[in-house]
């Protein structure tokens, strides 16, 4: 009975170092941090599952383009584009639409502070066909407006600056007919102007009723940014099993993978990562040997004892 006992605890033992020895590191290699970071997406408010070519929040810089940083501002998503922050109001992955409308200008504000135009936009960004600009004047004298059935005065005041603002949702100032000379003179003494989209539905109901109110609400519901990110190559990279992201050393595209970053896309099988001091360690064949070697000896001693 001590035999058998003897013999069970020195088969275990090399079964321990059988399994030990050789099981493949890639079992207890962690992914990429990359790879598992990019897996996140960012959540705010109504905006749910937001990935590449987005990042913020819980997904970092190397997730997404440097210009789509989203932000969360009490349950409000924010992005920030050529020093001008937008509400986000949708993101449509497939047909890669962002949805947005101007912070400056929600909650009734049509006199912001900064007064910069929309048209600043990068290059991976484009207009709709359905974005329709309105112009907006500051500083504009208070009288010497001509009628208009078009456009419409208000008052403003910008840092304790009482003055006139002057709108219009035509571009083409010669539907104004015998009006546009005086009309064209009369703008051209405001001190500023903004151009700032809005959708195609919005300008024409500013156009049917030029108040502050209706530009109000035109300029809530927001417009559309067209995004063009290398998502071809996502889409490569994705089918890959690899996740999407943006090198910022080498400004270029980068597919994460489980095992490391690649150019495009991540290969079928992942090699396996290698122990440093595997070239040193016995073979399973010689393991083997030594495993049933050790067994028949041990048998052979059992029954001769």
């Amino acid at each position: 009975m001590e035999m058998q006992h003897h013999l069970f605890a020195t088969r275990f033992i090399i079964f321990l170092i059988i399994t030990f020895v050789h099981v493949p590191s890639s079992t207890f290699a962690k992914d990429d941090e990359q790879y598992v970071n990019c897996g996140n997406l960012f959540d705010c408010g109504d905006i749910k599952g937001a990935g590449y070519p987005f990042w913020g929040s819980n997904r970092p810089d190397y997730c997404g383009y440097p210009a789509f940083k989203l932000d969360c501002s009490d349950q409000d998503p924010e992005i920030t584009i050529q020093k001008l922050t937008y509400k986000v109001l949708g993101i449509n992955n497939q047909s890669q639409i962002l949805s947005v409308a101007r912070k400056d200008h929600a909650e009734n504000n049509l006199c912001p502070t900064l007064l910069l135009n929309t048209t600043w936009i990068p290059n991976i960004l484009r207009y709709t066909s359905d974005d329709q600009n309105i112009t907006i004047y500051y500083g504009c004298p208070a009288q010497g407006a001509p009628p208009s059935h078009y456009s419409s005065q208000f008052p403003c005041t910008i840092n304790s600056t009482a003055m006139t603002g002057y709108f219009t949702a035509i571009s083409n100032l010669s539907v104004y007919g015998s009006s546009a000379s005086s009309l064209i003179s009369y703008l051209a003494s405001c001190k500023h102007s903004i151009e700032v989209p809005v959708r195609g539905s919005a300008q024409q109901k500013i156009l049917s009723t030029p108040t502050v109110t209706q530009l109000l609400e035109g300029l809530n519901e927001g417009f559309d940014f067209v995004w063009s990110a290398n998502d071809a190559s996502c889409e490569t990279c994705q089918l890959s099993g690899g996740r999407c992201g943006y090198n910022q050393t080498t400004a270029a595209f980068s597919c994460y993978c489980k095992d490391q970053p690649r150019k495009l896309s991540c290969p079928n099988s992942p090699p396996e990562a290698q122990s440093p001091t595997e070239d040193q360690s016995p073979s399973m064949s010689s393991c083997l040997l030594l495993f049933f070697s050790a067994d028949v000896t041990l048998e052979v001693n059992r029954k001769t004892a």
